[in-house]
């Protein structure tokens, strides 16, 4: 007699509450309008399936070779700019809404200012700036001032091509401490802040490096601020009540000091980006009291 195995029936899986809504995604156009392109249902515009750019970018990878060695070495890689497709579906219940609705939304693009493309909610929420890009070419297979409804695809363009998160801000202080007893006969009694100085780090949940935005507080004759061994030397004094702000992203590289730029009276200095995975130790270091507070984004290949 025959035998037949069988494998023994899957479990079923329970399906929570929120796997019934779609993902929620936002739009900030150009002009300051904001768009919810997937909650709740009755939206309009609302986004249909087929979206492209939430996924992995495309990734440039760059290869050496030589004849004494068979195949490739591989060097490095490059994100060029991300294209981006977005399915939509404009419905009114009257020709005057959806003309309305429809020329609202996008008057939000622009060709070269960006809006802002936001994904999920709360701190897991990701966006990516994105500017219009028409060719003239979309054409309409039904008159929608007929039908109150119709799908248009509108092709975007992210000139910067990684997701960015919730930013990460730290505060580290000097270290002294604050006297909690103080007389004249018992020995001072201190209480250090556990952010200091000696112990400051960061970590970079992203999958690429990301550059710090570096706040000093003054009081502070010389700060010394770094990522590894790209050291900042402050050279000029930070008074008490004033901050100096310095941003070492290369797509900004400023620095100012109660607002003022002072980029050219820094000097020249090595910046040196946060990696990602682990804690980076961060180095600072000072001579007054103050206190230094670190910014990070993290960026992300995908938007989940």
């Amino acid at each position: 007699m025959p035998i037949v195995f069988a494998a023994p029936a899957a479990a079923a899986v329970s399906r929570g509450a929120d796997l019934d809504l779609p993902r929620a995604m936002r739009w900030t156009g150009a002009d300051g309008s904001v768009w919810h392109l997937t909650r709740p249902r009755a939206v309009n515009p609302r986004m249909r399936p087929g979206v492209k750019g939430l996924h992995m970018p495309r990734m440039e990878v760059h290869q050496t070779s030589t004849p004494l060695v068979h195949g490739v070495d591989l060097v490095g890689y490059t994100i060029p700019g991300r294209d981006v497709y977005w399915p939509l579906l404009f419905r009114a219940a009257s020709a005057a809404d959806w003309e309305a609705a429809h020329g609202a939304f996008f008057d939000s693009f622009h060709p070269v200012i960006p809006g802002t493309w936001t994904v999920g909610e709360g701190d897991s929420a990701r966006t990516l700036g994105l500017t219009g890009e028409f060719e003239g070419d979309h054409s309409f297979t039904h008159d929608p001032f007929v039908t109150g409804s119709a799908i248009i695809g509108i092709k975007l363009f992210a000139p910067r091509p990684l997701w960015r998160g919730k930013e990460i801000r730290l505060v580290f202080e000097s270290g002294a401490g604050q006297p909690f007893i103080g007389s004249e006969k018992a020995p001072p009694f201190y209480i250090s802040p556990t952010a200091t100085y000696q112990n400051a780090e960061i970590r970079n949940p992203g999958n690429e490096p990301s550059y710090l935005r570096w706040t000093v507080f003054g009081p502070e004759p010389h700060a010394v601020l770094g990522v590894g061994p790209s050291i900042i030397d402050v050279p000029f004094a930070i008074d008490e009540g004033s901050s100096l702000v310095i941003d070492t992203d290369p797509a900004a590289q400023y620095a100012t000091l109660d607002g003022v730029d002072v980029t050219r009276e820094l000097g020249f200095q090595m910046f040196a980006p946060v990696p990602p995975g682990g804690a980076t130790p961060l180095h600072i270091a000072g001579e007054g009291d103050s206190e230094v507070a670190v910014e990070l984004t993290p960026l992300f290949w995908r938007a989940f």
